[in-house]
């Protein structure tokens, strides 16, 4: 009996790259079980973008984050007994071209459409393996529009699905195969090595290895990604302490030049008073100009006057009942004589 074969697998986001090259022939590891010669009768459904730019088109529209690990496709394998392909011809050029093996690939596309419809991404048809079958990459989303292998993998679709395929493929004379809750078969993951040997097990090592070093990176990824997060943090921490301390560094500055500025004008205070001290005619004006307000007093006044303060042999008198005025003496000695209280004749004509 000759059956139509359909085999169920899921597929992460960091391995959806290493799906794809396989279906496009793009992959430089897996090609033990490739006859190059017939790869030219591959066959790649192209649509719009390239299969991440479609994929990314479906997700943007979930309302919630995919995580970095999730489901993002489920592969279908779809193909048929090896005896039914080579009880119609043995020459895998004219089988594709064969009536009958156009009708098996129409109807398994049509078939997958009705499955999954828009939610296909990619599909390839493979000539040059051991056996003619097609792969279909479809995003899992489910009726509501979550993204959810899980339910979409759900073992009652598994098996709904393997029963709507076989009834596609009853016009071509394929039979659906025992199930496997009756037959007790267990499925072999691709990570497991097969028993036996040969290009397969070769095939299945390669794969198991390169998923191990896919799962390897992504840790390493993960931990250097924290690693950066928690350097940033301390880089950012550091500027704001580094931002601190150059505002202490302004003030200190700032405090010393204001230091250096009183010292300065502190010195030149001194240098002026100095100056004025040895500068007789400075002096002569600066007094004149403290005491612009008082007016002159006769000498018939300043007789009878107090000195109060003076410049040179011009004093300033106190003339009692708080006035006070300037008076002009005829010499510097004789405005010393009158502080020191030598003067004893008020009469004294002291001139103007």
């Amino acid at each position: 009996m000759q059956y139509a074969i359909l085999r169920h697998g899921k597929i992460k986001a960091p391995l959806m790259g290493a799906a794809v090259a396989h279906n496009n022939r793009t992959s430089k590891l897996e090609k033990c079980n490739i006859d190059a010669t017939l790869t030219p009768l591959n066959q790649v459904l192209k649509g719009e973008g390239t299969v991440a730019e479609r994929l990314a088109n479906k997700l943007k529209v979930l309302t919630t984050k995919v995580r970095k690990d999730a489901v993002v496709a489920v592969e279908l394998m779809l193909s048929a007994s090896p005896e039914w392909f080579e009880g119609l011809t043995t020459d895998r050029a004219a089988l594709h071209q064969h009536p009958k093996f156009r009708q098996w690939a129409n109807n398994a596309m049509k078939w997958a459409r009705q499955e999954f419809g828009q939610n296909i991404i990619d599909v390839a048809l493979h000539m040059d393996e051991s056996s003619p079958h097609m792969h279909v990459l479809a995003v899992p989303l489910t009726q509501d529009g979550r993204l959810c292998a899980k339910e979409v993998l759900a073992r009652s679709e598994l098996t709904r699905r393997q029963d709507s395929y076989a009834k596609a493929m009853e016009e071509l004379g394929l039979s659906r195969g025992d199930p496997a809750k009756e037959t007790k078969r267990r499925h072999i993951k691709l990570t497991e090595k097969p028993q036996g040997g040969g290009k397969a097990s070769e095939l299945a090592a390669q794969l198991a290895a390169a998923n191990a070093t896919i799962d390897k990176l992504q840790k390493q990824l993960q931990r250097l990604q924290g690693f950066n997060i928690d350097y940033s943090r301390q880089i950012s921490d550091l500027e704001k302490r580094l931002k601190a301390k150059d505002a202490d560094l302004a003030k200190l500055e700032m405090d010393a030049r204001v230091v250096a500025e009183m010292a300065a004008m502190k010195k030149d205070a001194q240098d002026l008073r100095e100056n004025l001290e040895n500068d007789p005619e400075t002096a002569m004006a600066l007094f004149m100009d403290e005491h612009r307000d008082l007016r002159w007093c006769s000498p018939q006044e300043a007789a009878v006057g107090t000195l109060v303060a003076s410049e040179g042999h011009i004093a300033v008198l106190h003339l009692g009942r708080g006035r006070y005025a300037l008076f002009e003496f005829d010499s510097v000695e004789q405005v010393q004589e009158l502080a020191r209280g030598q003067l004893q004749d008020r009469g004294h004509d002291f001139g103007r």
